[in-house]
């Protein structure tokens, strides 16, 4: 590979990781029309303060209209970048080729007004610049590996400083302009930081979660085998008891015929007798029903979407190359024994899987999709990934425990998702994309209204 290929090579490399690496919700919501609407109010009104207020002459020495100027690009890019992505929940690497210039030039806007403003007022606007870097890195995750928004601050203030009113304005920025930088690079490296850490600590936790649910899946599959045992001896228990009636009644004729006791005395003994064996009738009656409660536990109504976003945010963390997206497609809501739980573990499961591939090469992508089924108008689940797919061998046959590719896979991730769905009636189909990849399909019923 010759030098030009390979630079370039390393620059998408750290933009796919700088855009991995952040939560794009939260800067749709920072960069919403709403909030540039609102900033398109508030600046105007400080700058006028800065300008026309009591004093503001000396402190400030600013013209209005040049202050405003500043602010212009960067509101007119903003509002831009919150059109565009309005509605949306992703955004595109173009989005973030956009979003780049454009926090730069809320950067420049900051930059020029410390340029113009008198000494006192520009020492206000450099500390305003610092918080604002300082910010911008921590938010949008600025280090030395992954440095686009790093760059658009200096050029920002670079081309500010041709704006200086005087010689202390240079100094100004000559002990600003590297601090803000420094600033934004030092956030940012430790909110990544603070961020492995927190993966670490969700891998973690899922291992220890991992532990608990095979203990509790052994466990409740002795507890099933027990309550089916339980439910099973009952129609032997029923059968004797129905013998014992039978020869409580035979004891009964028998005994009056031999005299054996005064007819008064054997009547209470099978009165007794009887009524013994009702109440033990009563009693298994009674464990039956609970039982019976117990397994046909009733499904519950869950909206799809919080559970696909909450598997989305938990495992964007713990793989932040692989892109995984959420696009549902009218009501999402399905039964499922056991709810939310229930359903967000059948997902998390198999989002999981695809995550991780066959444990030489997981997925880049993953693509979550929720809509109704337009045959049977139950919800359809597809999550489709570009990873290594199913093996054929794998596809031909049925879905088993303790069955994967992975070398420190337990294989139990797939097979209880499948037992889970069909728990809630549901069906759970597997194939392979055209283009390379899984695809995986979940039915699942819906409320009838």
């Amino acid at each position: 590979m010759n030098p030009p290929s390979r630079w370039r090579r390393l620059v998408q490399d750290a933009f796919t990781r700088w855009t991995r690496s952040q939560d794009a919700r939260e800067v749709l919501a920072a960069a919403s029309p709403r909030a540039w609407l609102s900033a398109a109010l508030v600046i105007p009104a400080v700058l006028a303060l800065a300008t026309f207020a009591p004093g503001a002459d000396r402190f400030f020495d600013l013209d209005f209209l040049e202050a405003l100027a500043c602010f212009v690009p960067a509101l007119v890019l903003g509002l831009g970048f919150a059109l565009l992505h309005r509605g949306r929940q992703h955004i595109e690497w173009w989005g973030w080729l956009y979003f780049v210039p454009g926090t730069s030039a809320l950067q420049f806007s900051m930059a020029c007004l410390m340029a113009l403003a008198a000494m006192p007022g520009a020492m206000v606007f450099a500390a305003v610049l610092l918080f604002t870097a300082g910010y911008h890195g921590r938010v949008h995750r600025v280090a030395p590996s992954q440095p686009f928004l790093a760059l658009g601050t200096v050029l920002a203030l670079g081309l500010a400083a041709l704006l200086a009113r005087t010689e202390e304005h240079l100094a100004l920025f000559a002990v600003m302009g590297p601090l803000a930088v420094i600033l934004e690079l030092y956030s940012g490296s430790f909110a990544l930081e603070h961020d492995r850490t927190r993966v670490e600590a969700e891998h973690l936790r899922a291992a220890v979660q991992a532990q608990m649910l095979e203990q509790q899946e052994r466990d409740v599959g002795r507890l099933s085998q027990a309550l089916v045992q339980i439910l099973g001896y009952n129609h032997d228990i029923n059968n004797a008891l129905m013998s014992v009636s039978a020869a409580a009644d035979i004891l009964s004729v028998m005994g009056v015929q031999r005299n054996a006791l005064p007819r008064a005395e054997f009547e209470e003994l099978v009165r007794e007798l009887n009524e013994g064996l009702a109440r033990i009738r009563d009693m298994v009656l009674e464990i039956r029903q609970k039982g019976r409660r117990t397994v046909n536990h009733e499904p519950e109504n869950v909206d799809i979407v919080p559970v696909l976003e909450s598997v989305r945010t938990t495992l964007g963390w713990r793989f932040p190359d692989v892109r995984i997206q959420v696009k549902v497609e009218g009501s999402a809501c399905a039964l499922v024994r056991g709810g939310v739980t229930t359903m967000r573990r059948v997902v998390e499961n198999l989002v999981l899987n695809a995550c991780e591939g066959n444990g030489e090469r997981g997925a880049a992508k993953v693509d979550i999709t929720a809509r109704t089924e337009p045959y049977s108008g139950r919800l359809e689940l597809l999550i489709a990934d570009d990873g290594p797919g199913f093996p054929a061998e794998k596809l031909e046959a049925p879905i088993e425990g303790l069955s994967t590719t992975k070398p420190n896979g337990t294989g139990l991730g797939l097979y209880t998702s499948e037992c889970l769905i069909r728990a809630s009636g549901g069906t759970l189909e597997r194939g392979n994309r055209p283009a390379g990849g899984a695809q995986l399909r979940i039915l699942l019923p819906r409320e009838l209204r």
